[in-house]
């Protein structure tokens, strides 16, 4: 089944940079190995089915890149694990903040001693990591307290207050204890890295549309962007645009148009690749579902941008219509009756897309481009572009009921992907909980295909979160 559906390359001048590291190789005049992917976008990507499998096929994730503060109900990274206490959830897609970090999800502290646990689901050997902490506080007194499993302790301070920071990299030993020293103080994020490392970034948020990085702080996301090296940018909006019973295309296209340009700035060696919507489908008061009248407007509207702008494309709805339709699907277990899959219906379209990826690659290989596009470093924005965005935000005087129907919640002590023990997380190969097949053995997965079309979904080896709660997703992830 995986053979359906179809990888469109419309001009993307950065594939060929992309092809060597799906291949396990470096381009001649480097020397970096690492694999780093990105996957941006709503409640498709937000249960980390997609990024998860990307990770099982492309690499030996051995990196986080990016990771939310704390994570919305319903959300999750299989590679992190998360205990807070004392923190207020904040989030760009429908809370009233308007200064946002990348992803738009805020922890907001709600009095001195908030704390969060942040465990990385590693061996005991792969725990030190290269950390930059995005946080914001009402003071130049110090706002928290870092401490590492090695014993190093260290506090953020802010130079100015209520102003976003980008602290400067810590060499820190993983799990990490985060306090807050200050109500108001707020967290936005963590750098996670190391050299020559391999991670996919989930920025997935329930209900998001492809405007929703305007409610980000111009010049801040930006700048926490810039701190990554990325090799591929997945885009998979459209579903909640398409809610509405009319929408502006032009003005679809104009704001995300802007989004890939300012990515393409910002990480110019990066290859994009929208990923279509699947169809979205509306509940009736008989209890019915109907297509929305905007879905194959903002579907012809994606499909017209990637070509416009040269990305690859992959259309979701094409390999569900292909691989026998939805109403298959949804008598298989593979999707929902709205417009969400199942975890095994995204875990089908992921491996569809890593197929299909791959074989690019490898008609790359051998036919590679003449003229091979030098490594080239982040471009500046200029002050204009960080600070005004030249499209308006779509008309949401009205705004539509996004599709995300996750409750609202403002204590999150625990997310719903998190074991129940507090000890820190690890990954273990011979651990008998861990499919012998569900890691690679090689040193260079890229290099050898797998077999995509009828493996199981089995608990990934990098996650030690029990089965259940993998499971219980199927009914509460969306």
């Amino acid at each position: 089944m995986a053979k359906k559906g179809e990888l469109i390359d419309f001009g993307e001048e950065n594939f060929p940079h992309l092809a060597y590291k799906l291949g396990g190789e470096a381009e001649p005049h480097t020397k970096d190995l690492g694999l780093r992917i990105a996957v941006f976008g709503d409640s498709h990507i937000a249960g980390d089915f997609i990024p998860r499998v990307l990770r099982e096929r492309f690499m030996e994730v051995d990196s986080i890149g990016f990771a939310y503060p704390i994570f919305p109900a319903f959300h999750q990274n299989l590679l992190t694990h998360y205990q807070h206490k004392g923190f207020e959830l904040i989030n760009s897609r429908k809370d009233g903040a308007n200064s946002y970090p990348l992803g738009g999800i805020i922890a907001r502290a709600k009095q001195e001693g908030a704390f969060v646990k942040l465990s990385l689901n590693f061996s005991k050997d792969n725990q030190d990591f290269s950390t930059r902490f995005v946080f914001k506080a009402p003071s130049t007194l110090g706002a928290f307290v870092v401490k590492d499993s090695s014993g190093k302790s260290k506090r953020l301070g802010a130079k100015k207050a209520d102003k976003w920071h980008i602290s400067e990299p810590m060499s820190l030993r993983f799990p990490i204890h985060i306090e807050s020293l200050l109500p108001n103080a707020m967290l936005g994020g963590y750098i996670i890295s190391k050299k020559n490392d391999n991670y996919v970034i989930n920025l997935g948020i329930n209900g998001a549309r492809s405007d929703l990085y305007q409610k980000w702080e111009q010049g801040l996301w930006q700048a926490e962007l810039e701190e990554l090296d990325l090799d591929l940018i997945i885009l998979s909006y459209g579903s909640n645009d398409a809610i509405a019973t009319t929408i502006n295309t032009k003005l679809y296209k104009q704001n995300f148009a802007k989004l890939i340009r300012t990515l393409r700035k910002l990480q110019p060696k990066a290859s994009i690749l929208l990923l279509g919507a699947p169809q979205v489908r509306l509940k009736q008061k008989n209890g019915s579902y109907v297509q929305s009248k905007s879905y194959e407007s903002v579907r012809q509207a994606t499909r017209e941008l990637a070509k416009d702008e040269n990305t690859l494309y992959f259309d979701m709805q094409d390999f569900i219509d292909e691989s026998g339709g939805k109403q298959k699907w949804i008598t298989q277990a593979l999707s929902k009756p709205d417009v969400h899959l199942s975890p095994y219906g995204y875990k089908l379209v992921a491996e569809s897309l890593a197929l299909h990826l791959r074989e690019l690659a490898q008609k790359h290989a051998k036919h590679p481009s003449k003229k091979p596009k030098p490594t080239q470093k982040p471009q500046k924005l200029t002050k204009e572009e960080k600070e005004e965005p030249d499209t308006k935000e779509q008309d949401s005087s009205q705004e539509p009921q996004s599709l995300d129907s996750t409750p609202k919640s403002k204590e999150l002590v625990q997310d719903p992907q998190e074991p129940s023990q507090a000890q820190p997380l690890e990954s273990k190969k011979d651990s008998p909980k861990a499919p012998k097949d569900s890691a690679p053995q090689e040193p260079s997965p890229a290099s050898k295909p797998q077999s995509l079309d009828s493996s199981p979904l089995p608990m990934p080896a990098e996650s030690s979160a029990p089965e259940e709660i993998w499971q219980d997703l199927e009914l509460k992830d969306f």
